[in-house]
C-alpha cells in the first residue's frame, strides 16, 4: 500500500500524516515555513506543488495535491469496491 509521489519515490500510505498544497515560490510563504526537520526535495524548490508530511520527514513533490489524492482514492477503490 504505497503511493508514488514523484521522482521514482513511493511511500507507505499509512506513513502520511497530511498533504498540503505548496503556496508561493518562497519557503517563507510555504505552509511548512516553520518546520525544522528534514525536507526531501524531489523537484527544484520553485517547482514544488505539494508537501507530503510523514512522521519522519517532509517530501516536496512536483505532483499536484489533487493528483496524489486521486491516486489514493483509486487505490482504496480497488481494495474496497462498491458492491451493488
Amino acid at each position: 500500500m504505497y503511493v508514488h509521489i514523484g521522482d521514482n519515490v513511493s511511500i507507505p500510505m499509512g506513513a502520511i500524516i497530511t498533504m498540503v498544497h505548496a503556496k508561493g515560490d518562497e519557503l517563507k510563504k510555504s505552509p511548512i515555513a516553520h518546520y525544522d526537520g528534514e525536507i526531501i526535495y524531489m523537484v527544484e524548490p520553485e517547482d514544488v506543488k505539494t508537501y507530503i508530511i510523514t512522521d519522519d520527514v517532509v517530501y516536496a513533490s512536483g505532483i499536484s495535491l489533487k493528483t496524489l489524492q486521486k491516486r489514493i482514492v483509486e487505490f482504496y477503490g480497488l481494495l474496497h469496491p462498491r458492491q451493488w
